[in-house]
Formats: C-alpha cells, structure tokens, sequence
C-alpha cells in the first residue's frame, strides 16, 4: 500500500463531506456504488447517513512529490578532519574518564570520612559507657562496704549487749538472796 502525504489527506476528507451531501440528495434503495475520482463510496443504511468511503491507492503513472529530506552541506572527510574528529571523540572520553574518576575519588574520601567520624562517635561512646560503668561499679564496692562496716557495728552492739547480760547474770547468782 503506497502512503498518501497529509495534504492529499486533508484534500480527500473535505472531498467526502461533499460526497456525503451528493449521496443523501441521490438516496436509492439500491446497493450502489457511487465513484467519485480515486474515492468509491457505499451507502451502508437506508437512510443515507452510513457510508463506506474507500479510497484508493494513486496510480503508478500519477506524479507524485515526493519529499525529501534537505540538502546536506557538503562535507569533506578527508583523512585530516577525521584524525581530528578522532582526536576530539578521544579527548572528550578522557575528559568523560577523568570526571568519572574524581566523582569516584570524592566518593571514596566521602566514605573514610563518613567511616572515621562514625569510628570516633563510637569510641566516644565507648569511653563515655566505661566510665559510668566505673563510677558503677566504685558506687557498688562502696555500699557492700558500708554495708559490711553497718553488719559489724551491729554484731559488735550484740557482743556488748551480751557481755552486759551475762555479766549481769553473773552478779545477780553471786548476790545473795535478800
């Protein structure tokens, strides 16, 4: 099927409005088929507001424009201009390359220092956390010992206590009974 350019296009579609007016003035009852230049039209229903438009390829012999694409300026390759061209495509792969590797470099510095700060807050975190454990821990020792100082200090009142009553005891049995 051959294309028909946008122009022709436009040509035929208003050509059919004015072949939809012929054809509903012509109705007939018959399935006829009406030729209107490259167009056949069918009526489709009875009341003269259904059709099928065919359109038809153009034929070979008609002298079609056919469209091209502009004019290109000439060029001249010649192996000077191409070396060049070469040497610029190379230039700019390299330059392309070498953004590449500092954005790579940037990166890799973006990291140790992202790593070493993380390393730094973690050791400080880590001092801070053996410090409270220390002070802990000297806060645990302390209390055992003034818990242990308290459990003496009671044992030796006890110890009083009970030399008192036995030395008691002793004087109420050598008194004699009055």
């Amino acid at each position: 099927m051959s294309t028909i350019s946008s122009t022709a296009l436009k040509e035929k579609f208003t050509e059919l409005s004015l072949i939809s007016l012929l054809c509903s003035c012509m109705h007939n009852d018959k399935d006829e088929v009406i030729k209107y230049g490259d167009m056949q039209v069918k009526q489709l229903d009875k009341s003269g507001k259904a059709f099928e438009v065919v359109i038809k390829p153009p034929s070979k012999d008609a002298s079609e424009v056919k469209l091209s694409s502009p004019p290109r300026s000439p060029t001249c390759l010649d192996a000077k201009t191409i070396q060049e061209k070469l040497e610029k495509a190379e230039e700019r792969r390299k330059s392309m390359e070498a953004e590449t590797l500092k954005k790579l470099a940037k990166e890799r510095e973006h990291q140790t220092e992202v790593l070493s700060k993380a390393a730094e807050v973690e050791a400080a975190f880590a001092k801070k956390a053996q410090e409270e454990l220390k002070k802990k821990q000297e806060l645990y020792e302390q209390n055992q010992q003034a818990q242990r100082q308290a459990k003496i200090e009671r044992l030796k009142e006890m110890d009083q206590h009970a030399e008192v009553v036995r030395q008691n005891k002793m004087i109420k049995a050598n008194s004699p009974k009055a």
